[in-house]
């Protein structure tokens, strides 16, 4: 009786790639995109468009960027073909990592929101969604503490924190990350300058 063969690891990330609806092509012009490469052999036309129609990239003063979700594919097949020790906190968050969670947690209300959780969820709790956030998005704590004022201003103009997210499910809730998309729309001027800064006391020391 023959012997099984083991799945190649590659076969995994044909699965994954067949997931999410992309093609091999699609995939790997996406990878371009990131590494700044331009692709060969593919109909580079045809695929740039399928992209943008299916969410995964835009075109900002005609340069194609990748949005959130095609940055959170990459992470998740490079861990495929790589053997990784786990990072640290501070290799994740960098220097002062706790200054900069109680920073992020600071531009949240003190105070319950109807869901009954604090709005300024547990600076531990924080820290390990962050954790998550950094090994699955690039975005500096500049950019991290300007998107959250945004939403913090957003909810309190709007409708006084009646939906507005705890600070650790800001960051992620399940597999998704609202702060990824201010984060993305701060980075490529998605927001109007004068709605970072706003007449309301939130305060980023």
């Amino acid at each position: 009786m023959a012997k099984k063969k083991q799945m190649l690891l590659q076969m995994e990330m044909f699965d994954e790639m067949s997931r999410n609806g992309l093609s091999p092509n699609q995939y790997y012009v996406i990878c371009c995109i990131r590494d700044s490469v331009t692709p060969v052999k593919v109909n580079l036309h045809m695929e740039l468009r399928t992209l943008k129609i299916d969410g995964w990239i835009d075109k900002i003063e005609n340069k194609h960027v990748l949005l959130p979700k095609a940055m959170s594919l990459i992470s998740v097949l490079e861990k495929l073909f790589s053997i990784q020790k786990k990072k640290t906190t501070k290799q994740l968050l960098g220097e002062k990592s706790m200054e900069k969670v109680l920073k992020y947690n600071e531009i949240f209300p003190k105070k319950k929101l109807e869901s009954g959780r604090a709005a300024r969820s547990a600076p531990k709790n924080v820290e390990k969604a962050f954790r998550w956030f950094f090994q699955n998005h690039e975005y500096s704590w500049e950019t991290i503490f300007k998107a959250t004022k945004i939403y913090r201003n957003e909810q309190l103009e709007d409708n006084n924190d009646k939906y507005l997210k705890t600070s650790q499910y800001f960051i992620r809730k399940n597999e998704e990350s609202r702060l990824a998309d201010y984060c993305y729309s701060v980075d490529t001027d998605g927001f109007d300058g004068d709605r970072v800064e706003m007449n309301h006391t939130i305060t980023i020391v």
